[in-house]
């Protein structure tokens, strides 16, 4: 699961970063991060008015995702990117990109804590290519924490000979490559753009014009049929297991425990959806969700947020990073959980304004609210989470006036 990450000089980021980083490792005590510093938790909302980086974020790292499954010339133009210039907030300047994860070791059921770093130049014609690529590891010792590197890909010391290639992109699917490579490349192979959502999606296989079983749903969940019948090839009683089980939480469909060959049978589709992949038994390393909750009614919202969060108790080193503006999904979550972007376009002064992140957890007046039984919901609805609401100095104490 990723812990933090860091992008400079990409699309809406100048240089943010959210949660923590590998220099920040040394303050987990024993590496034990379970309640140590703000970080990115297994469950997390991203927050904020339109246009604040919410979705930039999250196509971010989708964009990470691609250079390493294809290139980088290639992850510039796809999924509607206009260019790696016009990603550029300084042309002048290369992007960059540092992710932190905490993996599991499977081998000794223990905690690694690794960092993946990737620079993209362009040169005078304007084609990205990889200026320096790194993976490093923060190792607790007698003495502290160390962080030491794995390997290094860049200019100089060029690993693979296609600068438009990234190095993790080969070496992750090496047997005999650095485990700690190996286990980056598969937590990034992991991640999941959830696009239930979107606007518009293909009908191409509703259709039918594809068929036969698939084992996991596609971005879009144009595939659901496909992979009901894959569940049906494991046998009739797992079939109606799953669906019996979905068909509980849905409250459309508590009275009628029905299986679903007809359209689903009435079922709304989208909650449908997300409830079958939450219940995959080889679960997303992290799963990124625009507002999950668009078109959603209310009890189904609640249905939705009760379900992430047994996602994320069931698999302890997977997580959901979603953006919202809906206050019902976040009501349960805790102020560590929710991170708010903000930006001044009041700003005259500032033609590109930058993107500011902070943990709600950072908030005393909102930690005391939530310690005395007020929901995240209803705080974010008072206002408490809006920029410029309150103003607080290093050490916590109000400034406003």
């Amino acid at each position: 699961m990723i812990l933090g990450v860091n992008i400079r000089n990409f699309d809406a980021f100048v240089d943010d970063t959210i949660g923590l980083m590998i220099e920040d490792s040394g303050k987990f005590v024993g590496h034990d991060v379970s309640d140590r510093g703000i970080r990115l938790r297994n469950m997390n909302a991203l927050i904020g008015r339109n246009n604040t980086g919410k979705s930039a974020f999250i196509r971010a790292l989708s964009f990470v995702k691609r250079c390493i499954l294809s290139d980088v010339g290639k992850a510039c133009v796809v999924d509607n990117r206009p260019g790696f210039m016009n990603l550029l907030i300084d042309d002048t300047k290369p992007a960059s990109f540092r992710i932190f994860f905490r993996i599991l070791d499977k081998e000794t059921g223990k905690s690694d804590f690794l960092q993946y770093e990737l620079t993209i130049g362009a040169r005078k014609s304007g084609s990205p290519y990889i200026l320096e690529e790194k993976v490093l590891s923060s190792v607790k010792d007698g003495d502290g924490t160390v962080i030491g590197e794995i390997f290094e890909n860049s200019e100089n010391m060029r690993l693979v000979t296609d600068d438009k290639i990234t190095a993790l992109s080969v070496l992750g699917k090496l047997n005999g490559s650095d485990k700690a490579v190996r286990q980056v490349y598969d937590e990034m192979n992991g991640w999941f753009f959830c696009a239930f959502s979107a606007e518009e999606s293909s009908d191409y296989f509703s259709s039918g014009n594809a068929p036969g079983a698939h084992k996991h749903l596609n971005s879009e969940g144009s595939n659901l049929g496909n992979v009901l019948d894959y569940l049906k090839s494991l046998g009739e009683d797992k079939y109606e297991e799953v669906i019996s089980d979905i068909n509980s939480k849905i409250p459309a469909l508590r009275k009628r425990r029905k299986n679903l060959p007809e359209n689903l049978q009435g079922s709304p589709e989208k909650l449908f959806k997300y409830l079958l992949l939450l219940q995959d038994p080889d679960p997303k390393t992290t799963i990124f969700i625009e507002t999950p909750d668009r078109d959603l009614y209310h009890d189904m919202v609640d249905v939705l947020a009760d379900e992430m969060r047994e996602f994320t108790l069931r698999h302890p080193y997977s997580q959901i990073i979603f953006s919202t503006h809906n206050p019902y999904i976040v009501e349960t979550m805790s102020p560590k959980e929710i991170w708010v972007f903000t930006r001044d376009f009041d700003d005259e002064s500032d033609s590109y304004p930058p993107v500011k992140i902070r943990c709600a957890g950072e908030d005393p007046v909102v930690n005391e609210l939530f310690a005395q039984g007020v929901g995240m919901g209803a705080i974010w609805y008072g206002g408490h989470l809006d920029e410029g609401s309150e103003e607080y100095d290093e050490k916590g104490n109000n400034n406003a006036h």
